[in-house]
């Protein structure tokens, strides 16, 4: 069953690029893109191109001219793989901190660059994946358990602190009770969101299916599954490195991150691996300012919780909350003031004063320094001078302005100038006030107390807007768990008739649109009502619960296993000729017929009987499709059972 992601994109919350790799998305969506129009947004931001210079230059292309232009890096890599890592990198980069204090963000980075890095290494030595597409498959592999922190921070966070030594098995089984979804199922459906491949998304959402069969799947959709697998494991030997970090939570929680199952893998073989990835993961680290070492410095879990806290303690009983209450003010200790100046009297006068009027006062000493404490503590007011070296307060407000944390800050510019011109050249670059220099500390500290009041409102207004989030994120939650509930088999856990009923029309009329085969396959277990009337309904639950786990495991990812009712199951078959259907029966039936059922008194194999039907012109609808399969049903029993048997309603081309 598809799980619906909608009702969480509803929130708002979801992670999102910033804002080069939205305008990126939404190009690429366009048929008409170039990698010129790439090219073009790329260059804007210094940061992603050098990401992507650095990648196109990596040992994936060892030989190959150095790429020294975007233009070149873009070529090199593609049109999809640009598009891809340029989503990937802007993410990390908007998505580096958040509210939900169990869920380890510096963890979780860590561990998604190693399998970054450790995949494109891998893609790189076999040449069946492309290196770029393994990158950013990796990199954003575990998207989901972001979106779940990010949309539910609270419930999430409960369930990390409740579950934290739980294995990556046990956290699914959690996420679906909890929330009707698994973090490897949003992931999928938000990187199909942002139109990256079926390729890479049918791959992660195998990371989360134990035993799934692959035999069938897409060739490169398997290669890219095993190696997202072998990259998590070479990951883990990565991580442990950083096990002497005083990391917030026990290193058991990188458990969390790895796929429910995987091959085994002589971990001699990945060593070769390990030891090319090790240097380029620590490389993107230090990047992306994210730790990959035992004694690199960086803002612990503990810090972020707790800031997170502070925030959520200023607002009392937020989920019950009127959005028209008014929160309490804040008090000068409560408001981080950057102030930037090159002269380094005015800069020490400037931090005297606001320190003595009780604000928290960083310092910087140009714009260039002043950009990247923004950038890593978002203070809320920025005091800036206007003609510093390298980057003057203006070309300081403009690039605040086009980042997110950047336009969330209240900006006083100091300027000698004062005339017209120079005031509407503040203003236009993004400044909210200005102060003229000399400055009057009375007139300065009377302008950051206007910053401080609107610093209030807005926080009333993100105050506000989160608790819409989370109503609506709360409803959307309640809204798909009734959905799946009045669409799932509450005994099997598959979806029911009524799902499969609505199912199949849809892809009855895909299938009219568009030409392409359908077909299904009914199955029915051999000598159900014997089980039930000697061994109890008891076991004959077991039989359907045993059962309907061995259809599951054993259908292609892009079939659709449903119970009908009673002992009878019904496969859709969604692009798939009679052949087709009748490789899918006779793979269930052997599947089903090996399979040994143990229950209270019970031990034995059970068998089934398949009838195969394909849409064609002597089929007029959904319910004669069913007809002609159930036909096909009655006719494998009636030659012994424990049979597939085809339609014979069929013509030989379809209609």
């Amino acid at each position: 069953m598809h799980k619906k992601f909608e009702e969480l994109k509803q929130s708002g919350a979801l992670p999102t690029p910033s804002g080069v790799g939205l305008v990126i998305l939404r190009r690429t969506q366009d048929e008409n893109c170039s990698l010129e129009d790439l090219v073009q947004c790329i260059q804007v931001d210094p940061a992603l191109s050098g990401r992507l210079l650095k990648l196109a230059n990596s040992a994936a292309w060892q030989g190959a001219e150095r790429a020294t232009t975007i233009h070149q890096a873009a070529t090199r890599l593609g049109t999809r793989a640009v598009r891809g890592l340029a989503l990937s990198f802007t993410l990390v980069s908007s998505n580096r901190t958040g509210s939900c204090t169990h869920f380890d963000y510096d963890r979780y980075w860590s561990y998604s660059l190693a399998c970054a890095t450790a995949a494109q290494v891998l893609a790189g030595e076999r040449g069946v994946v492309d290196p770029a597409e393994a990158f950013t498959c990796a990199l954003l592999s575990r998207i989901g358990m972001l979106a779940l922190a990010t949309v539910h921070p609270e419930g999430y966070s409960k369930m990390l602190e409740a579950h934290g030594t739980s294995t990556s098995h046990e956290l699914i089984a959690t996420e679906t009770h909890e929330f009707d979804i698994n973090h490897w199922e949003v992931a999928s459906a938000m990187m199909s969101d942002w139109g990256l491949p079926d390729i890479l998304t049918g791959a992660v959402l195998s990371l989360g299916t134990a035993g799934r069969d692959l035999t069938n799947e897409d060739p490169l959709l398997v290669a890219m599954s095993i190696l997202l697998r072998e990259s998590s494991q070479v990951a883990d030997t990565m991580m442990a490195t950083m096990r002497d970090r005083e990391w917030a939570l026990g290193a058991e929680w990188v458990d969390l991150l790895s796929p429910t199952a995987g091959p085994v893998v002589d971990r001699e073989r990945l060593r070769p691996v390990l030891e090319q990835a090790m240097p380029m993961w620590r490389e993107w680290g230090t990047m992306f300012r994210i730790p990959t070492s035992a004694t690199e410095p960086a803002a612990t879990n503990e810090a972020q919780a707790t800031s997170a806290l502070r925030i959520l303690q200023s607002i009392p009983n937020l989920h019950e909350r009127d959005s028209r209450d008014e929160l309490p003010p804040l008090t000068p200790a409560e408001i981080k003031v950057l102030a930037i100046d090159d002269d380094p009297r005015i800069l020490r006068l400037l931090s005297h004063h606001l320190k003595q009027a009780g604000y928290q006062v960083r310092t910087a000493e140009n714009g260039e320094e002043g950009l990247q404490i923004v950038l890593d503590e978002s203070p809320q007011l920025v005091v800036t001078d206007w003609v510093m070296p390298e980057l003057s307060g203006i070309e300081l407000c403009r690039a605040l302005r086009r980042m997110d944390a950047g336009r969330r800050t209240y900006v006083i510019i100091l300027t000698a100038r004062d005339d017209e011109q120079q005031v509407v050249d503040a203003f236009g670059a993004g400044a909210d006030d200005f102060v003229t220099k000399p400055f009057n500390p009375r007139i300065l500290l009377a302008r950051v107390q206007a910053g401080q009041r609107m610093i209030e409102l807005q926080r009333q207004v993100e105050a506000d807007k989160k608790l819409r989030m989370r109503q609506v994120a709360e409803m959307g939650l309640i809204t798909r768990k009734l959905r799946a509930a009045a669409q799932t088999d509450v005994l099997t856990d598959l979806p029911n008739r009524r799902y499969a009923i609505t199912r199949l029309e849809q892809e009855w009329n895909n299938s009219q649109r568009t030409g392409k085969p359908l077909s299904v396959v009914m199955v029915d277990i051999d000598h159900f009502k014997r089980i039930n009337d000697t061994y109890g309904h008891d076991v004959g639950d077991v039989v359907l619960k045993q059962t309907a786990a061995v259809l599951r495991a054993r259908t292609r990812r892009g079939d659709i296993v449903c119970r009908l009712g009673g002992e009878e199951f019904l496969v859709i078959n969604v692009n798939s000729d009679m052949e087709s259907a009748v490789q899918c029966a006779e793979r269930l039936r052997v599947a089903v017929e090996g399979n040994t059922i143990t229950a209270e008194g019970f031990s034995e194999r059970v068998t089934i009987s398949l009838g195969c039907a394909v849409r064609s012109s002597v089929v007029a609808d959904i319910d004669d499709l069913l007809k002609a399969a159930d036909e096909a049903v009655y006719a494998a029993k009636a030659a012994g059972r424990n049979l597939t048997r085809e339609s014979q309603r069929r013509l030989p081309e379809t209609g």
